[in-house]
C-alpha cells in the first residue's frame, strides 16, 4: 500500500528530471522506496498543472494499490535560465530610486493637502507649552516614526515569528497566478 500526499509546488531549473520526491511525499508500507521514480513533466519553461492521476499513473507500474491524500494536483514551476547582464543592477537600483522618489512625494503632496506642519506645531505647543523654534524637531522624529512603522507593519525589521501582509498577498497572488496560467502537460 502507497500513502501519496501531493505537495502544492514543486520548481525545477531547466533540464532537470522531475522525480515523485520534488511533487510529493510518499509512504510505502512494503518498504519500497519509490521517491527516486521519475514522472512525466514538459521540460520547456514555464508553469506546469501536474494532476494527481498522471502521479498515480506513472506509479502504478511499481506500486499496485496507491491512495491519494490532500491535494489533487501540483504546479511544476520550470524556471528560465537567468540573463542577467551588467545592467539588470543599474536597473533594480533605478526602479528603486524611482519607487523611493515616488513615495516621498506622495506623503509630501499629503502632508500638504492636510496641512501637517500646522497640525505638528499645535501639537508641539499643546505638549510643551510654548512654539517650536525649529520644525525639525517635530518632523524628524515624525519622519522616523513613519518609516519604522511601515518596516514593522510589512515585518521588515524584527524577529519573523508571524506572518507579515505582504506575505499573505504574494501567496494568494501567486496561487492565483498558478491556477490560471498552469498549463496541463
Amino acid at each position: 500500500m502507497l500513502y501519496l500526499q501531493l505537495k502544492g509546488r514543486a520548481c525545477l531549473r531547466p533540464g532537470e528530471q522531475l522525480l515523485l520526491r520534488h511533487v510529493a511525499d510518499a509512504l510505502d508500507t512494503d518498504g519500497k522506496s519509490v521517491l527516486d521514480l521519475p514522472v512525466e513533466c514538459p521540460k520547456t519553461p514555464g508553469v506546469w498543472r501536474l494532476p494527481a492521476m498522471a502521479v498515480v499513473k506513472a506509479l502504478s507500474p511499481v506500486c499496485g494499490d496507491i491512495t491519494v491524500l490532500g491535494e489533487q494536483e501540483c504546479y511544476v514551476h520550470i524556471q528560465r535560465e537567468s540573463k542577467r547582464g551588467p545592467g539588470h543592477f543599474l536597473r533594480t537600483a533605478l526602479a528603486f530610486l524611482l519607487l523611493a522618489v515616488g513615495s516621498a512625494m506622495a506623503i509630501t503632496w499629503f502632508h500638504a493637502d492636510v496641512n501637517m506642519a500646522e497640525a505638528q506645531q499645535t501639537l508641539y505647543r499643546m505638549v510643551t507649552g510654548h512654539p517650536a523654534a525649529d520644525p525639525l524637531l517635530i518632523t524628524v522624529p515624525y519622519a522616523a516614526g513613519v518609516f519604522f512603522g511601515v518596516a514593522l507593519f510589512y515585518a521588515l525589521i524584527g524577529k519573523k515569528h508571524t506572518v507579515a501582509p505582504l506575505e499573505i498577498k504574494l501567496e494568494d497572488y501567486r496561487k492565483s497566478a498558478e491556477k490560471y496560467s498552469g498549463l496541463i502537460p
